[in-house]
């Protein structure tokens, strides 16, 4: 990992006390804060499953770009914003799968105008302390990558993301969450045309940390 990898690194992800005091503010949130126990997300065991359909947006940081930014070159992968949208079936014990779809918009350096990656991935997640209104989360996720500059596609690959958060109950079919996802990205090794850099080809993965909120609308 370059000096430059290790410092946003340890400069950007400070996870066990944030996880604890996550914790902590999740226990510490009354039972009643929401309209009604029955109406959580997740809900309590009598409650039925229920669809949900989730925007979210977020900041992109870079952790580790070895493979799209090699030494000495022109980074394809820096600084950025992410919009998505995910698409579940939630269950009353707090599992939920689906699909989504996310673009990231990433500052290119001149290379590109704008590098942007598209994932297509599965969703698997679980709802912890279903009976109060702020419990915390957990996520996963995984699919199909394409990238290039601007919506054109040079290259693909695959992606992995796991993400921890929170959610709150805003009203009966309305839900707030916020995330600190990690996520791992490889493609597949291509050039870049404005100055002859062959790139995906000099770490096995790069690895990319992203601030996250979003809503999930109940169905």
């Amino acid at each position: 990992m370059s000096a430059r990898d290790s410092t946003l690194y340890a400069a950007a992800v400070p996870t066990r006390p944030a996880a604890i005091c996550l914790w902590a503010f999740c226990l510490a949130a009354p039972r009643w804060a929401g309209a009604d126990s029955s109406e959580l997300p997740g809900g309590p065991p009598a409650r039925e499953g229920s669809f949900a359909i989730g925007p979210e947006t977020g900041m992109v940081i870079p952790l580790s770009t070895n493979r799209l930014c090699p030494e000495g070159d022109g980074c394809i992968a820096d600084l950025g914003w992410a919009v998505g949208l995910n698409f579940s079936y939630r269950w009353a014990n707090g599992i939920g799968v689906g699909f989504g779809y996310e673009l990231w918009l990433l500052t290119a350096n001149g290379v590109y105008e704008t590098s942007v990656p598209q994932m297509f991935t599965g969703l698997l997640q679980y709802s912890f302390l279903p009976d109060r209104a702020t419990h915390p989360l957990i996520r996963l996720r995984g699919g199909f990558l394409v990238l290039g500059p601007s919506f054109r596609v040079v290259t693909m690959g695959g992606t992995a993301e796991i993400g921890v958060g929170a959610e709150v109950e805003l009203s009966h079919h309305t839900v707030f969450s916020f995330l600190v996802t990690g996520n791992l990205l490889r493609t597949r090794s291509f050039t870049t045309p404005a100055d002859g850099t062959l790139r995906g080809v000099d770490a096995p993965v790069d690895a990319m940390l992203v601030l996250r909120v979003g809503f999930n609308f109940l169905l």
